[in-house]
């Protein structure tokens, strides 16, 4: 269990993503936060507790980069990892957002589990 009392925000528009995530986190000691939207994740976010962010990049009301560039402008330096599946923005251009990974589509998630873990390791 070593996620025991970490706080992670999945954010997704896909509910079945946001479960599976869920529950693979929550198998190991995590508590987790679900958001639908970025806008949402911010808002969740604001209230304090969260110590990483595993986000979608595309999402309608409130994208993952525009999520990233609110969590980056109070200071935070939890790790943020953007999912996705389409070439919208270059590995560069998502790294410079400060990002912690991106995680591309389809993804083995227990590798996805394990990087968060070695995070906190």
């Amino acid at each position: 269990m070593s996620l025991t009392g970490k706080t992670i925000l999945v954010v997704d528009d896909e509910e079945g993503i946001r479960e599976l995530f869920k529950e693979e986190f929550m198998d190991n000691g995590a508590t987790v936060i679900e958001a639908e939207s970025g806008n949402k994740a911010i808002e969740l976010f604001k209230k304090g507790g969260v110590d990483a962010v595993i986000s979608d990049i595309r999402m309608p009301d409130g994208d993952g980069v525009e999520l990233v560039k609110s969590i980056k402008d109070t200071k935070s330096n939890i790790p943020i990892y953007l999912i996705t599946g389409f070439a919208d923005y270059t590995g560069n251009e998502l790294k410079v957002l400060g990002i912690e990974a991106i995680i591309f589509k389809p993804f083995d998630i227990s590798e996805v589990v394990q990087m968060v873990e070695q995070k906190f390791i």
